[in-house]
């Protein structure tokens, strides 16, 4: 579990920086992010599908269902505090992930209205202009 909250970690990281990107409009640096970013999610994925590996044999070997509360309950207590803390742990991530996801999705929306408004802009300003016959400014 710590090794995948790592894992994510590393990923919100990412796509803090590739927020930022998107603020500052600064598309060569989104395009390498974009691949780190791949990168990273396919590494959250790889944690994501041990993790799911593991539980079942250890769940059934302790005795319980496959949930944290459940496994935790079942160990003795001085693993209990361990497992429980990477448990949280590895919610925090996701939480800070989502979060930050929350945040670019919004940003990536509010720019495509802004694009919007200023392609419609353009376009009724350009209609605006006579232009002599054979002559196109567009392109």
């Amino acid at each position: 579990m710590l090794e995948e909250a790592d894992a994510i970690d590393d990923l919100t990281d990412a796509i803090a920086e590739q927020r930022e990107s998107v603020k500052m409009g600064d598309h060569l640096l989104l395009q390498d992010q974009m691949k780190c970013i791949q990168d990273l999610f396919f590494r959250v994925q790889t944690q994501e599908a041990q993790r799911l590996r593991l539980t079942e044999p250890v769940a059934k070997k302790l005795g319980c269902e496959a949930h944290l509360s459940a496994m935790a309950a079942a160990m003795p207590a001085a693993e209990r505090a361990l497992f429980r803390g990477a448990g949280e742990r590895l919610g925090y991530a996701v939480l800070a992930l989502k979060s930050e996801m929350a945040i670019l999705s919004g940003l990536i929306e509010h720019n495509e209205r802004f694009s919007a408004m200023l392609l419609s802009e353009w376009r009724r300003l350009e209609g605006g202009f006579t232009r002599p016959a054979g002559l196109d400014f567009k392109g």
